[in-house]
């Protein structure tokens, strides 16, 4: 059994291109969180309503990183993404291999659609007339940045071996993913694809969202979702015996 990842090592230009990615991230986060403190103040928007905004954007980047998760999966390939790509095949055949890799390989994964997509929305946001409905609206980009610059770290915590008090009771809360809901996944790889806290998995799953979007690609494009997957599939267990995720203590 390999006792390291398989796409360990990075070139120089993917290491520049994920930090590039991050930054971008932060950059958005550090701008949303700057909106924040300059307009509360003038907006003093009241805790009720402010805890309103934190859910629906935790709800939200949970929604955002299964929509991440399942482009992934389903249509890009080492030659769109390259490494990042690979190392998220790998994850499917060694789900243990992904504890090894450093935050930064995994973070512009999510850092850099949410650099794309919550950066433009911030920056329309931030040109309104600042109100309580900006406000709002800001405080669940900025918890969408952030939860998309951490989300692989959230993924993570689903597959620590030995878990602390604290942790487990996060995860029996829902406030970040569980082993037991998480491991659904990797039965199926058509479902479960959120990956912050699992919130968002109930709707789409029950409403078979993946499915049916992939369905409608399909059908607009003739491309086959996840066409090359059982090839990734053999060649990585291959490479390897195929290693379950470690059972989780407590």
């Amino acid at each position: 059994m390999p006792t390291i990842p398989f796409f360990k090592h990075a070139t120089l230009r993917e290491i520049v291109i994920t930090r590039l990615c991050c930054g971008a991230d932060v950059v958005v986060i550090l701008c949303c969180a700057s909106y924040l403190v300059g307009n509360y103040p003038a907006v003093g928007l009241r805790w009720p309503w402010l805890i309103a905004a934190l859910l629906a954007g935790y709800f939200l980047a949970d929604l955002f990183s299964g929509l991440v998760h399942w482009v992934v999966d389903t249509w890009l390939d080492e030659g769109m993404l390259g490494r990042g790509i690979a190392i998220t095949r790998e994850h499917h055949t060694h789900p243990s291999h992904v504890l090894l890799y450093g935050f930064l390989d995994q973070a512009s994964l999510g850092a850099a659609p949410s650099a794309a997509v919550v950066g433009a929305a911030a920056a329309v946001t931030a040109l309104l007339p600042a109100s309580a409905l900006t406000y709002a609206l800001m405080m669940v980009w900025f918890v969408i940045a952030a939860c998309m610059l951490f989300g692989m770290s959230f993924h993570n915590l689903a597959h620590w071996p030995v878990r602390p008090p604290l942790l487990r009771m996060a995860q029996r809360l829902h406030l970040v993913c569980s082993p037991e809901h998480h491991w659904c996944h990797h039965r199926d790889h058509t479902i479960r694809y959120c990956v912050i806290n699992g919130w968002a998995n109930y709707p789409c799953d029950r409403l078979r969202l993946w499915s049916r979007l992939e369905w409608l690609v399909t059908a607009m494009t003739g491309r086959a979702p996840r066409a090359d997957d059982a090839e990734w599939q053999r060649k990585l267990g291959d490479a390897g015996s195929v290693v379950a995720s470690p059972r989780p203590v407590g």
